[in-house]
């Protein structure tokens, strides 16, 4: 699907026009246009080449089935950068990453992005509203895409750190093998997040210290703003590693611990059969001459002594508070 927005500084007027009046848009010079691709066709990504010419590696990075990191490349009449937006799944414990794709160039952002993307839609849904960041230039509309995605990571993250707490709890309370595997899937997507993610950090400083002159010098404060709210994220990220690490070897530390009970308790239980185990076994030879043996009390005896030393281990074992 492919959704177009202009906006007419000389008339202050906010379009909608299609992709056959797209030519004519781009040679107007005081219309900015904002080109979405949701989900595009092989058809629809075409507008790509034929109307844009845009480099053939960049089509290339945009049309991969896998997901890229975060980069910007400066081709001099535009920019082309990858960034992301994810979201998690707290019943699933899945991170949903998407790549976004965008072009920069002096009156256009194009946005390509084969799934959907909640920080756009929810900036198609506010120029319903408000056409603000659409009448303040392309760089403005650049600074609002990337602001939107960084927004919605604060939310993500939000689910996350409640997924990782209640994790947490669950490991002291009544540790199962599925929230090891939750543990898991947690630190297997925090890693992947964090390195399809972390460039991003750079690719916004580039943003705040571009020498091209698409983006005006005075907007250049905005994207420094966006690249340090990533420093925090990415701060955020590690913390959260770390909390997951540590639980999984609290919760190695549990498992041990309630192992090395089990086979303490079994250890003792073994050790108190061992000693009548050993009488009757002893007793239980094809001998004739043996103390007790054709003695009127040697059963009760015999079973006396092995019992009392089966008593008395016991107490020797719960003395030294080994079970």
């Amino acid at each position: 699907m492919i959704t177009i927005y202009s906006y007419d500084i000389a008339k202050g007027i906010l379009e909608r026009p299609t992709v056959n009046e797209l030519h004519e848009f781009l040679e107007v010079e005081s219309v900015d246009l904002w080109i979405d691709l949701e989900t595009p066709t092989l058809e629809e990504s075409e507008i790509l080449r034929t109307v844009f010419n845009f480099h053939e590696l960049a089509i290339e990075d945009c049309s991969q089935a896998d997901i890229e990191e975060a980069k910007l490349d400066d081709y001099e009449d535009y920019l082309f950068l990858v960034m992301h937006s994810f979201f998690f799944n707290t019943d699933t414990i899945n991170f949903d990453i998407n790549e976004l794709d965008l072009f920069f160039g002096k009156n256009y952002v194009v946005t390509y992005h084969k799934k959907p993307t909640i920080g756009i839609r929810q900036l198609r849904k506010r120029l319903e509203h408000n056409i603000d960041f659409m009448a303040e230039g392309t760089d403005e509309i650049l600074h609002a895409i990337v602001d939107s995605l960084v927004d919605n990571y604060v939310v993500s993250f939000k689910h996350l750190e409640r997924t990782i707490y209640r994790t947490e709890a669950e490991i002291l309370s009544d540790p199962t093998k599925k929230t090891f595997n939750d543990l898991f899937k947690l630190k297997i997507g925090l890693i992947n997040l964090n390195r399809i993610m972390a460039p991003g950090e750079e690719v916004m400083e580039g943003l705040g210290e571009t020498e091209n002159m698409l983006i005006q010098e005075e907007n250049k404060v905005y994207f420094q703003d966006v690249h340090d709210h990533i420093l925090k994220i990415q701060g955020l990220l590690q913390s959260y590693s770390e909390m997951v690490t540590s639980t999984m070897d609290t919760y190695m530390s549990l498992t041990t611990h309630r192992m090395n009970s089990v086979m303490q308790g079994l250890t003792v239980i073994a050790t108190i059969v061992l000693i009548p185990t050993l009488i009757a076994s002893i007793y239980g030879m094809n001998f004739t001459k043996m103390p007790l043996l054709e003695s009127e009390y040697g059963f009760v005896i015999v079973s006396s002594i092995s019992i009392m030393l089966a008593g008395f281990m016991l107490w020797f074992f719960k003395k030294k508070d080994w079970f």
